[in-house]
Order: C-alpha cells, then structure tokens, then sequence
C-alpha cells in the first residue's frame, strides 16, 4: 500500500500537469494537422465548384447517392462546394491561435471549438449539397421526358 504521503505527492505532480500547455510536439502535430485539414477542405471545395474532382474511393463526398451516378457526384460537390471552403477556414484558428496560448485550457478550446464548427459546417454542407442536387437531378429528369 502506499503511504498516504506518497499518493498526495503524486496528486500534486498531475495537478501541476494539469497546468502545463500542450508539449511542444504534439502541438506540432496538432498545427500541422489543423493546416493539413484547411487545405484539404479549401482544396475540395474550390475543384468541387469546378467540377474537378472525378467520382473516387478516397476524396469527396462519398455516399450512396453521390456513388449512383457521375451526375450526382457533381452535382454534390457543386452545390456543397462553398461549405467546404467555409469548413477548412473554420479550422484555421485551432492551427493559428493554439501556439500562442499560454493555458492549456485555452488551448484546448482554441482547438475544439473550431473544430467542432468545422465539422459541423462539412455535416450540414453535405446534406444541404445533397438536398440541392436531389431537386436539380430531378428538375432535369422531368425536363427530359
């Protein structure tokens, strides 16, 4: 068992733990990582208005419907092109701010909150591009026949 002293002394290091900001390398990765999702997401969304992203396994949009047809990608990527911009710049502050914080609290939330806001941007995007793309494919189905 050990000693009650010994187990306060150990409260104490974690509480000053607590107290430290984010070690120098993971903050690295976090930066990088927060850049890496910014161009990522300005990227789709510019070459998504475009057009410029052929339907793929690995980069986009990927759901039943956006795989049902090359029509549908497109038209995905097209409508929801402009939240995935507003997406990837939603990230930048966590890459930005977090360094220059000097509380890990502060940290953290420079971190979340974009993120959290970011993410949420890409979810509604996506399903308002979808949305947008269902009744575009449709008025063009029944313009057709």
């Amino acid at each position: 068992m050990i000693p009650h002293k010994e187990r306060g002394f150990e409260l104490i290091s974690l509480a000053r733990t607590a107290e430290e900001t984010i070690p120098f390398g993971p903050l690295i990765m976090v930066v990088l990582s927060m850049l890496a999702c910014t161009v990522v997401l300005v990227l789709m969304g510019i070459y998504g208005a475009q057009r410029g992203i052929r339907p793929n396994d690995f980069f986009g949009i990927r759901t039943r419907f956006t795989r049902s047809s090359d029509s549908a990608w497109y038209a995905v990527h097209e409508a929801s092109a402009r939240w995935s911009i507003l997406a990837g710049i939603a990230f930048l502050p966590a890459a930005v701010l977090t360094p220059f914080l000097s509380t890990p609290n502060a940290q953290v939330i420079a971190i979340l909150v974009p993120t959290t806001v970011g993410t949420a941007l890409l979810v509604v995007g996506s399903w308002r591009g979808h949305r947008v793309a269902r009744k575009r494919l449709a008025g063009e189905a029944s313009g057709r026949s």
